[in-house]
């Protein structure tokens, strides 16, 4: 599948409500890292659902997650395009200015089948912010609402505000998508 983007999958009042939602939840904890291998900097993440085979760790964030993906399918089939609407891991990151280090190139699942959605989830920012999102070398710009949907087994990166974001944190939600 080539990486897919698609634009205003939140509205501005639901990312402003969202977002000051998620940003107060207490469940934030710094474990943010994708696998166990050496090198890996942890950075700020909520998890709703760990992996697959996983009970959601935040049912109402999990149940707004699975009308997003059912949500964004039907985007997509409007443009031809399938994708498996089963969430089996969901989490938002949040990076801030200053935190260069919290972004590596990783994937999701080895899955020939798997899709990722990764949702921008800050509803202001200024495009001198950076906080791209590469696929595959390919950079998508941050763009509030916004959703980029590609393979989970493409290598992919996050990149930290390059500049003061006046107290907006990057916030991104990460959910892979697999038929059962």
């Amino acid at each position: 599948m080539k990486t897919v983007v698609l634009d205003n999958v939140l509205s501005q009042k639901e990312l402003f409500y969202m977002y000051g939602e998620i940003i107060g939840t207490p469940q934030w904890r710094i474990i943010g890292k994708s696998t166990n291998e050496d090198g890996y900097i942890s950075a700020p993440m909520l998890v709703v659902k760990p992996t697959q085979n996983t009970n959601p760790e935040n049912y109402p964030l999990f149940l707004w997650g699975q009308t997003l993906v059912f949500r964004i399918a039907k985007l997509l089939e409007e443009k031809s395009i399938g994708i498996p609407t089963t969430l089996d891991r969901m989490w938002f990151n949040s990076t801030f200015h200053g935190k260069k280090t919290q972004h590596w190139l990783h994937t999701d699942f080895d899955s020939l089948t798997a899709k990722s959605i990764l949702l921008f989830m800050t509803p202001i920012w200024q495009p001198d912010w950076k906080g791209s999102f590469y696929v595959d070398g390919e950079e998508f710009k941050f763009k509030p609402g916004s959703a980029v949907i590609f393979d989970s087994k493409e290598y992919h990166k996050g990149e930290s505000p390059e500049s003061e974001t006046y107290n907006w944190q990057r916030l991104t939600c990460n959910i892979v998508v697999e038929d059962k």
